[in-house]
């Protein structure tokens, strides 16, 4: 099976994907818009937010998958906490089904890649979703009042 995320994070090029902007409705009629990057191609999906060192609180990761799935993210070489929205598509709005706090799965241990990634993936379970989705809304933990979220509307797209 080949890998299509960084490996070793000093190795990796620092690529950045399409930026797409979101905007974030809440329940009392405000909103707020992201700058986030697009990750819809399988490389992008399997990299995510791999290797970076820090999002600032107005932007994140968004993802598209081409069909529903209910599989819990991994943290694998990320580096900080980060909230995940697990989101389905009605019409042009996207729908919060479920959210979770993630955690960097760290390797203080320094035990090997193996190891690590198994650990990483291990802790993934912790990350699923108790329903399908098809996009997913990474952001920097606790940057919005998740429970007040309506709805997030895409700006830009493909």
């Amino acid at each position: 099976i080949q890998e299509n995320y960084p490996i070793n994070c000093e190795n990796w090029d620092g690529t950045v994907f399409e930026k797409i902007k979101v905007e974030v409705f809440f329940i009392n009629n405000s909103s707020k818009v992201l700058s986030t990057e697009l990750a819809d191609e399988h490389k992008e999906i399997s990299t995510g937010l791999m290797c970076r060192k820090e999002i600032t609180e107005s932007s994140g990761m968004l993802f598209k998958f081409q069909a529903e799935q209910n599989i819990g993210f991994w943290m694998f070489n990320v580096n900080f906490p980060v909230d995940i929205l697990y989101l389905v598509k009605n019409d042009d709005k996207l729908y919060i089904v479920d959210f979770k706090k993630m955690k960097p799965c760290n390797n203080y241990e320094k035990i090997s890649y193996t190891e690590y990634k198994n650990k990483c993936r291990s802790e993934s379970v912790n990350y699923k979703p108790k329903k399908m989705y098809n996009y997913a809304l990474e952001i920097n933990k606790n940057s919005l009042n998740i429970q007040n979220i309506s709805y997030i509307k895409i700006l830009d797209s493909k």
